[in-house]
């Protein structure tokens, strides 16, 4: 096994939610599926044991604010099938897990939109000192309505232009309060001279912008990464832009070869255009894998859970604004079907949808699990194979790993592909560094890199 290069590792993330279904809708009747305890601090401990084991980056725990409410605006479906309700609380869910880990990263989906930066600028640090620096913030901006419903908003005042303007302003009170408000070495812990913390270097914010009015200082002193670890997903124009200038590692959602290339290279193209390196945007999506000893064992593990997959999930998930594509002829297009429901999108086309794909195709498409994109199934070399290929092509940093059944996921990708990677040099061998900011960028890393917007707060 040779010793991997730095520049060819591929990063891994378990891709998770604190509820019975998440990317694996009707899965959790599988009789071998543990994700029924989901409610257990033992699952979640031992899920991350086995993450750990497999030396992956991160558990990434994805979260929603709301209940969708698909076929004709119904909640019913999404309560049936158990699709991301009930769900438990992502930080609360990290907190539970940190004792049980070392290495493993966390992390913790969290929204811009309904919360003020103080609050959670203050979870989030609490949760990097108690971890030693290993959280990682996944930032989004909540669309869902329900989720506008539950924390008063007005949906015709919050569009996706203002809610990428307030995240903007979001982000400026979190990196002063992460960064800006304590010095290194402002705690001192002098018991002798009876100072704990050097009010010369501890400072307020005084920010005063646009959405948020923040006077500072935090009340956490600076955790290991400072600033954790920054996620983001947001897909349309304006969410690339976003991420280009804020994520260091970003979730792409694409199901075609010309939208994955345009959307990489527009993100890395903006990201420069911000000032800061090729190197400090890693870029990942979402990896189906499905492995055995022999491609038979895993083409049987595929057809049993093939034959609980339920296509009302998957599509109540993708279109959790109400849309009830059962409604529609087979025959008629998706994007007129999304515009006689008053669901179209403009920034629909970034998540690869074809133009002319009738509601017939959607409705099959949903329910076979091979034609999820960026999928396989078979042995541990036809695995690392196309993982190899696919990182290769379209030149990303790694996947996140959907978990289709616990603990028989993240068990079968340790014992099979990880070491066939490794062999390969296309996997760590072991952890380097202590935070999740090395794992993802290596040893020395914990901090955010000097380019970042965040950096230009720090005391000069």
């Amino acid at each position: 096994m040779r010793e991997p290069d730095q520049a060819q590792i591929l990063h891994f993330n378990l891709l998770d939610m604190a509820s019975p279904s998440h990317n694996n809708y009707g899965l959790w009747r599988l009789p071998e599926n543990q994700k029924r305890r989901f409610r257990d601090v033992a699952f979640w401990q031992e899920t991350a044991r086995a993450c750990e084991a497999a030396l992956f980056d991160s558990l990434f725990i994805a979260d929603v604010l709301g209940i969708s409410a698909a076929h004709a605006g119904s909640q019913d479906l999404a309560l049936r099938e158990g699709i991301h309700v009930p769900e438990l609380d992502p930080a609360v869910v990290a907190a539970a897990v940190i004792p049980a880990t070392t290495h493993l990263g966390i992390a913790v989906t969290q929204s811009c939109t309904y919360e003020h930066p103080f609050a959670l600028a203050r979870r989030m640090a609490s949760l990097d000192q108690l971890s030693g620096g290993r959280i990682g913030w996944n930032i989004v901006m909540s669309y869902h309505p329900n989720a506008n419903e539950n924390f008063g908003f007005d949906p015709a005042h919050l569009t996706s232009e203002e809610r990428y303007d307030r995240a903007e302003d979001f982000m400026d009170v979190a990196y002063k309060l992460f960064e800006q408000s304590w010095e290194d070495g402002a705690v001192v812990a002098d018991a002798e001279g009876g100072i704990y913390a050097d009010p010369a270097r501890v400072h307020r914010i005084d920010h005063t912008g646009p959405h948020y009015r923040c006077s500072g200082p935090s009340l956490v002193d600076p955790s290991p990464q400072r600033t954790p670890l920054l996620f983001q997903a947001g897909m349309s124009d304006r969410g690339r832009k976003f991420a280009a200038k804020h994520a260091e590692v970003v979730f792409v959602l694409n199901r075609n070869d010309e939208s994955m290339h345009a959307v990489i290279r527009d993100l890395r193209e903006q990201a420069a255009a911000f000032g800061r390196g090729p190197s400090e945007l890693k870029i990942v999506p979402q990896i189906n894998i499905i492995v055995g000893e022999t491609s038979a064992e895993a083409r049987a593990k595929l057809d049993r859970y093939q034959s609980f997959t339920r296509a009302e999930g998957y599509l109540a998930h993708e279109f959790g604004r109400g849309f009830d594509p059962f409604a529609f002829p087979r025959s008629m297009r998706v994007t007129d079907a999304l515009e006689a429901a008053g669901q179209a999108r403009a920034d629909s086309g970034a998540y690869g949808r074809q133009p002319d794909l009738a509601i017939g195709e959607l409705i099959d498409a949903a329910a076979d699990l091979s034609n999820e994109r960026f999928f396989v199934c078979g042995d541990a070399a036809a695995v690392a194979d196309k993982v190899e290929e696919w990182a290769d092509t379209f030149g990303l940093d790694g996947f996140n790993l959907r978990n289709y059944s616990h603990p028989h996921t993240v068990r079968d990708f340790g014992e099979h592909v990880v070491p066939e990677l490794q062999r390969r040099g296309r996997y760590r061998l072991a952890y380097e560094g202590h935070t999740l900011r090395e794992h993802v960028f290596g040893a020395g890393h914990s901090r955010i890199a000097p380019t970042h917007p965040a950096a230009a707060y720090r005391p000069s």
